[in-house]
């Protein structure tokens, strides 16, 4: 499979790319490369590598392997995802991005905001730290974490299990929001933060809807319901969405998946077809969001038609390809971290295991998902009306949530679909890709470490196939 490295172009000319210099004698320092840079400045790089690696590259496993979509048969860019068949080589750039790029980034602010007590940038850069560290380790399980980010300090960092790793980013989370927000230390982020401008309130909302979703990947290993309820009840609320916006149809301002994958050589539009699975669901419920998270084929007349998910083997050829729907992205799209309609069911399952009726946030969340596909709030009460109502039997609720949540999640944020389904089995009709490598109707669970790191880091550990679920999912 190619690889496409992703140059990260960035759409404020207040960018700075910083060199450290040699300190070989002591002698000079040249003041067009500094030791250092003010931290405000790193801040926008460092969430736009965290906004590459979440959009680009995990929107093609997630939206695969959460079945919206599936690899079409006139073409092969993605066919080792497809059949449950990539490769370690595959998941070199993704970690290099993480590693080089956005942890490191952070790490310098998170110092350096430590040492002068600038809790606002303080809070930021731990926030998104905590997001890219976890998905990491959702997606391999271990990772090298309390050695890691230590260059040439530590050159084969120890990987720590998954679990120890999640509750040191939870307390990181509690320590960063108990803070002096007030203290005169405090700096104004403003147009330096690219998701909320500086907006501290927003902030908080921001590491208390983290610290929820971390803490329902959690539900089937432990009690986590009185941890939930912490942050039901937080004055902190949760956040309607995040996300950077602000992309535009121009070289190096697209975004970051589309400017990959559909502009140019067109990686997306050659590949990747609407799987049966998730458009035929749509339309035998009624429900017109296909139309949003759709588009349909060239030759298709207007009309929204699927293929068997995983049967790239097809032997259609391009008269039907062509006829076949595929993603609705466009190049304008904002990276979503979280989306509305992911915070409403977040927040729906949530009062669901602790006792609380979770119906008014599992509505909020399907009329957010209508309106985020270009319809209203009237499509939306049609089908809570009918055969989106909120179920009546306690073992349906969850599932009906977590099965919205998946809809909603399409071309947003596929990868939390992918991880939903790991953990909770839901939706329960999505079925093994039609050329599947595993074999015995398993389906993929995480990801393998990285050729990079096993072929140099002694203490990188042997490889787990990639049907073996990582510690919360078991």
């Amino acid at each position: 499979m190619k690889k496409y490295r992703l140059i990260i172009f960035m759409f404020s000319a207040m960018l700075i790319t910083f060199n450290g210099c040699s300190d070989f004698l002591d002698v000079n320092t040249d003041p067009n490369n500094p030791i250092s840079a003010p931290i405000n400045k790193v801040l926008p790089e460092a969430e736009m590598s965290t906004a590459a690696f979440y959009n680009n590259y995990l929107m093609t496993y997630g939206s695969i392997w959460a079945e919206h979509v599936s690899q079409n048969f006139t073409s092969n860019q993605y066919n080792a995802i497809n059949d449950y068949n990539p490769q370690p080589t595959d998941f070199n750039w993704m970690w290099a991005e993480s590693f080089s790029g956005a942890l490191n980034d952070y790490k310098y602010i998170i110092t350096e905001a430590e040492q002068v007590e600038d809790w606002n940038m303080y809070l930021v850069d731990t926030s998104m730290q905590v997001f890219h560290f976890a998905i990491l380790g959702d997606l391999f399980d271990k990772i090298p974490y309390s050695e890691g980010l230590q260059g040439a300090e530590i050159l084969a960092p120890k990987y720590d299990e998954g679990e120890t790793i999640y509750a040191d980013l939870l307390a990181r989370l509690d320590n960063a929001l108990s803070k002096d927000f007030s203290a005169f230390s405090n700096t104004a982020i403003g147009e330096y933060d690219y998701l909320y401008k500086g907006d501290m309130g927003k902030w908080r909302a921001f590491a208390n809807t983290l610290k929820l979703k971390m803490y329902l990947r959690q539900t089937k290993v432990g009690n986590v319901n009185g941890k939930l309820t912490e942050c039901l009840n937080s004055p902190y609320g949760f956040v309607d969405e995040a996300m950077i916006g602000g992309f535009s149809d121009s070289p190096g301002k697209r975004n970051p998946f589309y400017g990959v994958n559909l502009a140019g050589e067109g990686l997306g539009t050659d590949n990747f077809r609407a799987a049966d699975v998730l458009l035929d669901y749509l339309v035998s419920n009624g429900d017109i969001r296909y139309n949003g998270i759709f588009k349909p084929g060239p030759d298709a007349a207007g009309v929204f038609t699927s293929m068997l998910f995983g049967d790239r083997l097809n032997s259609g050829g391009s008269s039907l390809s062509n006829r076949i729907a595929r993603g609705n992205w466009k190049t304008d799209d904002p990276v979503y971290f979280f989306t509305e309609a992911m915070v409403q069911f977040m927040i729906a399952e949530a009062k669901e295991r602790t006792g609380i009726s979770g119906e008014d946030n599992y509505e909020a969340g399907i009329i957010a998902s209508f309106i985020d596909f270009g319809h209203t709030a009237e499509d939306a009460n049609t089908l809570l009306s009918g055969i989106y109502a909120y179920p009546s039997a306690a073992n349906d609720k969850i599932k009906a949530i977590i099965t919205q949540k998946w809809i909603a999640s399409a071309i947003r944020v596929p990868i939390e679909a992918w991880l939903d389904y790991n953990r909770t089995g839901y939706p329960d009709f999505l079925k093994v890709s039609a050329n599947s490598q595993i074999g015995g109707g398993l389906m993929p669970k995480r990801f393998f470490f990285p050729a990079s790191e096993t072929s140099r880091n002694v203490n990188a550990p042997a490889q787990e196939k990639i049907e073996t679920p990582v510690w919360w999912a078991k």
